[in-house]
Order: structure tokens, then C-alpha cells, then sequence
């Protein structure tokens, strides 16, 4: 259903681009000494757009693959033999097409319809491509930006819910008499967790190093909730500091695994987060010790279904996201990612 609803509004598009095309041409042909008629202009600009109504799927899916190279030089070479092949096999459906409703005016066969059209249309062909990879790269970047402020959403809805927020300042309250040193570092904590999760500098990806110091806010007021009942370990491989992740990808599973990670016979609840970079791939790791996942309905929420969607747009098939229960004899639950590795001074060559 929803492949033949984006066909359709393809084709919408390309069609009013056809119409827009043959009211210039009735207009450039109405003075000439031999005019056109309606129905050829809009058959012959009709059978041009749709074509590329054909060919805007295969190119927008050529994209979305050539988009995980991240060297500009290496992406415009993938795009140009794509570009030229896409050009010509375009203009040669649109020749055959005009050539099968008799739109030439002089004598064609088959092949010379879509010799001629190819002869005419190819170089005009790879402008119109770059126009519609261009619109991909567009829409992908604006569909991130949404997923970005969603993600950001989804942040805020966990860290100013009721119980997170009125127990922490709860918390705090209690500090502040026994131990005001402990209020106020919970205070900055709480500051600095708001402000660098909605802060609009923050784009897209962001360094490993820069999402566990937000994440480190985040794990410190939860310790400081929780006393005792709350122990949480960092295994970071220094190699994979350096990785460029998705901002706040870690702060939901780690949310979820305290969350649903309670051990339930009041014994201390563990989590660990682990980060290592093995070969070309960056592995992540949030493991609590609670009772696990139940089936059938799992763990779920909003900030776990978003981070699911904003992996596969920026990274496709080239990542895996899993959430299971730990392998025996262990216990508890086990959220899984692993991406590329890409670094900062990569992405800025």
C-alpha cells in the first residue's frame, strides 16, 4: 500500500511537470508556421516526464545506497556511471514511447525513434538526474532533521516525566540539608543533562566521547537516586572513542534497561555499557541483570522505535540492532548495536 501510494505521487509530480512543460511549448508552437495541437504537446512532453517517473525509484534506491560513502570524491564517481546509463536508458524509453504512439513526424523505426531520442536527450537527462538525486539527499536530510527533533522529544518525555523528574528533585531536596555539596552537583547535573540534550548545535552524529558525556549526566543522577541499588559500568575501547554515532542513541537503552532492568527481589541492580570498535564496524552494548525480556510484547517504547528507524536511515542494511536476553547462564536483557565506523576528521577531508 504504501509503495503504491509513493508510486502514485511520483507520477503526480512528473505528470504536473509535463503539464507545466507543454502549456510553454503550445505557446512557443501557437506562432510558428506549423502549430501543435494539445493533445500532441501534452502526448509528447507526457511521454518524456514519464519516464522519469519510471526511473526516479531505481535512482532515489541508487542514492540511498551511494549516501553511506563518505568521501564527496568517492560519491560523485559512484553517481556518474549510474548518471549516464540512468540519461540514455531514459531517453530511449521516452523514444520508443513516441515512436509507438506515432508522435515523430518523419518516418521512424524502433530503434532510430530511440536513437534520435538518446541523441537528443541524454546530456539534458544527466541535469534532470543530479535534480533527482538532489531531492533524495534533500528529503533525507530533512527526514533526519525530523527524526533528530523527535529523538529530542522522545528525551525530554523520559527525563521530565513525573517519576523521573519529581523523584530526582525529590532527591535533591533530601540533599540539600544532609549533604548540600551532593544537592548542588545533582542540580549542575540536571542543567547540563536539559541543556545538552536540546542543544540546536548538536547535529546528526556526534562523537562517541561527546555522547557518553551526556549519557554520564544522565547515569549520574539515577546513581544518586538510587544509592546502592544502582551500580553502572563503562567499558569504552579508546579506539572507538573517536566513532561518530547518532546523537543520543545510548541515553534510551539505558533508560530502558534501568527501567525494566530492576532486579525483582530488591538485589542491586547492574548495568553495563560496553563500546569497542572491531575492524571497520563500532560495537555497543547496554546489558542489565533484571529478569530479562517477556514475551510476547517485549520492551518498547517511543525512544526504542525511533532509534530503530534512525539507524536504518542512516545506515541501511550496514547495521544491527538487537534487544534479547542474555545468553545462559546469565540473566537480564542485552541491547545490541553495531554501525561503521566513521570518524570526524574523515567526514571533514
Amino acid at each position: 500500500m504504501m509503495l503504491m501510494k509513493r508510486g502514485l505521487m511520483i507520477f503526480a509530480a512528473w505528470t504536473a511537470v509535463a503539464l507545466l512543460f507543454s502549456i510553454q511549448m503550445y505557446y512557443q508552437t501557437s506562432s510558428s508556421a506549423e502549430p501543435r495541437t494539445w493533445s500532441w504537446i501534452l502526448a509528447w512532453q507526457l511521454t518524456g516526464w514519464w519516464s522519469w517517473a519510471v526511473f526516479t525509484p531505481p535512482v532515489w534506491a541508487f542514492s540511498a545506497w551511494a549516501v553511506r560513502i563518505r568521501r564527496p570524491a568517492q560519491l560523485i564517481a559512484a553517481h556518474l556511471p549510474m548518471a549516464v546509463a540512468t540519461a540514455v536508458l531514459c531517453a530511449a524509453l521516452e523514444g520508443g514511447a513516441k515512436w509507438a504512439l506515432g508522435l515523430y513526424r518523419t518516418p521512424h523505426t524502433f530503434l532510430t525513434g530511440m536513437g534520435d531520442a538518446v541523441a537528443m536527450y541524454w546530456t539534458f537527462n544527466l541535469l534532470v538526474y543530479a535534480m533527482v538525486a538532489g531531492l533524495y539527499h534533500a528529503w533525507r536530510a530533512e527526514r533526519l532533521e525530523m527524526q533528530l527533533v523527535q529523538a529530542r522529544l522522545d528525551a525530554l518525555v523520559g527525563q521530565l516525566q513525573p517519576h523521573f523528574l519529581f523523584n530526582t528533585l525529590h532527591t535533591i531536596s533530601a540533599f540539600v540539608l544532609e549533604d548540600p555539596k551532593q544537592a548542588n552537583r545533582m542540580i549542575a547535573r540536571l542543567s547540563e543533562l536539559l541543556r545538552q540534550s536540546f542543544n540546536s548545535e548538536r547535529g546528526p552524529l556526534v562523537t562517541l566521547e561527546e555522547e557518553l558525556e551526556l549519557l554520564d549526566h544522565y547515569v549520574a543522577i539515577q546513581e544518586a537516586r538510587f544509592g546502592d541499588r544502582l551500580r553502572v559500568t563503562f567499558r569504552v575501547d579508546p579506539q572507538a572513542s573517536a566513532a561518530m554515532v547518532p546523537t543520543l542513541l545510548l541515553q534510551p537503552l539505558v533508560e530502558n534497561a534501568i527501567r525494566h532492568g530492576a532486579v525483582p527481589n530488591g538485589g542491586v541492580a547492574e548495568v553495563e555499557i560496553a563500546a569497542t570498535r572491531v575492524g571497520d564496524n563500532v560495537h555497543l552494548e547496554v546489558r542489565d541483570n533484571g529478569p530479562g525480556i517477556a514475551p510476547p510484547n517485549g520492551r518498547s517504547g517511543l525512544g526504542l522505535t525511533n532509534t530503530r528507524a534512525r539507524l536504518l536511515e542512516l545506515y541501511g542494511p550496514s547495521h544491527r540492532f538487537d534487544l534479547t536476553n542474555a545468553p545462559a547462564p546469565g540473566r537480564g536483557a542485552v541491547a545490541t548495536i553495531e554501525i561503521p565506523f566513521t570518524d570526524h576528521a574523515r567526514d571533514h577531508r
